[in-house]
């Protein structure tokens, strides 16, 4: 093992040596020989599963929805998901045979039917009291509300119930959620009479749901109908949740007429969002790519073709980049969990979105021990996972990447929006080869937290005992979703964020005397 930790360096040494010329390449592996010692050791480290949520209120800076409960095999626990979401008018809609520029058109072309089922009149320039006639009777055929499933974990044909509310208020871009947000404690959700208060039962491949897709090879889609009578919150009693809608963009005297082109109007003011609670059923949970808000209405436009064609119109509101989606997943033996790995001897947690991290302390006094003088070239450490012999649809995937970081820097980490600096943070992706993780060198930041007890000028039993000081030698292993950009042709780390998706696995457990989870160690220095 030394011999490979020896030949590692000298490599690494070597890369660092080589320019365009190889000129007194060989005296210069000779100086490095000649005047530098290497040396090695190994120390065990020690691990424990820490629950998430009880360290901070960490922002989850994710678009993540999903939707339903399913049984966990890797945890031996439900997982149960909801989620809310917002969506805005875009400039440009599909018509059927009609090219829009807004999202809906002039009242005049709009075909409105009185209380006798009279069509109101329809053209163009029509007088203030035809058009105040036709708003007076104006309503939507119909509204749906509609999420596109992009994947799914468990049975696709299980049958799920879900609850959707519309939200108080909306949450805002600039604002990040942490990972325990909930809205409904939060008091972000109208419960008031009139509200939207629509239930829907439906499978991920449709076998109730109206309009979605049981082929394979079609994108999974659920719609769930808001056609009962709505009450907005100026008191006003519309047809449905669509007729709202269209008033509120069409009709002048409206406190939000024409106020969708502004994001921000449109969402504090017309349409917070809503809210998908997860209330019945179990056997999956549906990824949600994008939910949209689909209103049909009937019009006239007269064209040199065919002057008085009656075109089924569809408005869109829909999901984009700008706007927000965030899932609330729970899991109620979170706390049996870290309970259960604590007493365990063999495994700790890592576990998304509902947090488990497992928490390493390093022995920097023994790694330092003797070696006060030289340099910490290397340390590396692997984290070994314990094979999960549950599989199947319901089986859920290790975490893509871990961040390593100082306990005392994670909220800092995640509120700041940092990314890893191979400093004080370090990435590390799963390797199904070696079935774990490998941090390759955590040198610096050993380095920092023995500087950092030696300038206190106490004691390592007084620096441990102290309140302030008492995790300085402890890392947390977090699951997080890296996002790379091309700058200049190369890839850069743009951001990282606590992971939302739903990703567990067990480490396997160090201890001081089992050897699990080593930390090996290169030392250097040059020769007196």
């Amino acid at each position: 093992m030394k011999k490979i930790f020896f030949l590692i360096l000298i490599t690494t040494f070597m890369l660092a040596s080589c320019d365009d010329s190889t000129e007194g390449l060989g005296g210069t592996l000779t100086d490095i020989s000649d005047n530098v010692e290497f040396s090695t050791n190994e120390f065990n480290l020690s691990s424990a599963s820490v629950k998430g949520a009880s360290l901070s209120d960490i922002s989850a800076r994710s678009s993540y929805a999903y939707l339903g409960k399913m049984y966990d095999g890797e945890t031996q626990s439900y997982l149960t998901a909801d989620f809310m979401t917002q969506v805005i008018p875009l400039s440009n809609q599909f018509l059927t045979s009609y090219n829009a520029t807004s999202i809906f058109p002039d009242i005049d072309s709009v075909m409105v039917y009185d209380d006798a089922g009279t069509l109101l009149p329809i053209g163009k320039n029509l007088s203030e009291d035809v058009r105040a006639e036709k708003m007076k009777y104006l309503k939507a055929d119909s509204c749906y509300l509609t999420l596109y499933i992009a994947d799914f974990k468990g049975d696709s044909t299980a049958q799920m119930s879900v609850n959707v509310k519309e939200l108080s208020q909306p949450y805002v871009e600039s604002k990040d959620y942490p990972i325990t947000f909930n809205p409904e404690t939060e008091g972000m959700i109208r419960t008031d009479a009139g509200s939207i208060n629509a239930l829907r039962t439906y499978s991920i491949k449709n076998m109730v749901a109206e309009g979605t897709s049981t082929s394979s090879s079609h994108s999974h889609y659920v719609t769930i109908p808001l056609n009962k009578e709505y009450t907005g919150r100026d008191g006003v009693t519309y047809s449905n949740y669509g007729t709202y809608i269209m008033k509120q963009y069409l009709d002048e005297s409206a406190a939000y007429h024409n106020g969708f082109n502004t994001q921000v109007t449109f969402l504090k003011n017309v349409c917070p969002g809503f809210y998908l609670k997860h209330i019945g059923g179990e056997g999956a949970i549906a990824s949600v790519t994008a939910t949209s808000l689909t209103v049909y209405y009937r019009m006239k436009y007269p064209s040199s073709a065919k002057p008085d064609s009656i075109h089924k119109v569809q408005a869109l509101l829909t999901g984009t980049e700008e706007s927000i989606q965030h899932s609330t997943i729970s899991d109620s033996s979170i706390d049996d969990l870290v309970s259960s790995a604590n007493s365990s001897d063999s495994y700790t947690y890592v576990k998304s979105p509902d947090a488990i991290y497992t928490q390493l302390t390093i022995d920097v006094n023994a790694i330092m021990q003797d070696h006060e003088n030289d340099s910490l070239s290397t340390v590396r450490i692997f984290l070994p996972c314990v094979n999960n012999t549950y599989s199947g649809d319901y089986a859920t995937t290790p975490p893509a990447t871990l961040l390593l970081l100082p306990n005392d820097s994670i909220k800092n980490f995640f509120d700041k929006k940092q990314v890893s600096n191979s400093r004080t943070s370090y990435l590390a992706t799963y390797s199904s080869t070696t079935n774990g993780y490998t941090f390759n060198n955590i040198a610096s930041l050993v380095t920092a937290m023995y500087h950092k007890w030696k300038e206190s000028g106490k004691t390592i039993d007084e620096y441990s005992a102290d309140e302030q000081t008492k995790d300085w030698n402890k890392v947390l292993l977090v699951p997080v979703e890296t996002t790379y950009s091309t700058i200049s042709n190369s890839s850069v780390l743009t951001k990282v964020s606590h992971s939302m998706e739903m990703e567990s696995t067990r480490l396997k457990k160090g201890t001081a005397d089992n050897g699990a989870v080593k930390a090996s160690v290169i030392y250097t220095k040059y020769k007196q």
